[in-house]
């Protein structure tokens, strides 16, 4: 039979897109009937393909555009220079913190941090120093900091870290601690040595307190002035509690 099918027969169709790329080929099995396809199955085919071949170009472009839309946020949250957060995504997290499920509002604790020194040596020397400085402790606070921790560079050399479900003060400080001590080591860069410090703030606070973010920035930057002139290289801790009677900020950093 002329129409029959015949092992060696096969039928395609590709699936071109507008730009005339081809995005693949549609195959047919062996009709049920055993029959060559006539013209106008051919035809309907054919149309079949081209509405395939819009339906993948539709997709892909869909995904694509999905893809830049998620790559754009994360960049509208992170600092181009050091690749951690920045404002937008500490607001966001403290924001999270607020409304996280009661079993998951444990302690928390804002830490803000100053580099001790930076501008000298920013000033002294280029500004590509100042720059593998600021990205060598972006990256030591993030290493020695929990997974679940955000790490944001605030601007210049400042940069905070929002500690969630913490056990006690105790845990928080330790972490405190470390970042003290990774952002101390020293620093190499084009067979030079540089060494910074950090003076640190800490204040403590529940998401039932209900505090303003804004608030809570201030109170751990006021802490962290306590602890450069306490000596720098160290911490204060924000007394919340004598905050609701104090006339001013500094009298509740112990």
């Amino acid at each position: 039979m002329e129409d029959a099918w015949h092992p060696q027969d096969a039928l395609f169709a590709p699936l071109i897109a507008e730009d005339g790329s081809r995005l693949g080929i549609l195959s047919v099995d062996l009709p049920q009937d055993g029959r060559r396809p006539n013209s106008a199955t051919c035809d309907a085919l054919g149309a079949f393909a081209v509405s395939a071949a819009l339906a993948i170009e539709h997709a892909t472009l869909r995904s694509r555009a999905e893809s830049s839309e998620r790559a754009l946020q994360q960049l509208a949250k992170q600092d181009p220079l050091t690749g951690v957060g920045n404002r937008s995504m500490l607001f966001e997290r403290m924001s999270r913190a607020a409304i996280a499920p009661m079993g998951h509002r444990s302690l928390l604790a804002l830490a803000f941090l100053d580099l001790d020194g930076f501008k000298v040596i920013n000033d002294r020397h280029t500004h590509n120093v100042g720059d593998h400085i600021l990205q060598v402790v972006a990256r030591r606070i993030r290493n020695v900091v929990r997974p679940d921790d955000t790490v944001v560079r605030w601007g210049g050399d400042e940069f905070l870290v929002l500690f969630e479900q913490l056990e006690d003060e105790t845990a928080a400080l330790e972490l405190v601690q470390r970042v003290l001590t990774a952002v101390a080591e020293p620093i190499g860069h084009l067979d030079q040595e540089f060494v910074v410090t950090a003076s640190l703030g800490v204040v403590f606070y529940a998401a039932a307190d209900e505090v303003d973010p804004d608030e809570l920035v201030r109170r751990a930057d006021a802490a962290m002035y306590r602890s450069k002139r306490m000596g720098r290289n160290a911490f204060a801790v924000f007394d919340s509690v004598c905050d609701l009677g104090a006339t001013t900020t500094q009298t509740c950093v112990r």
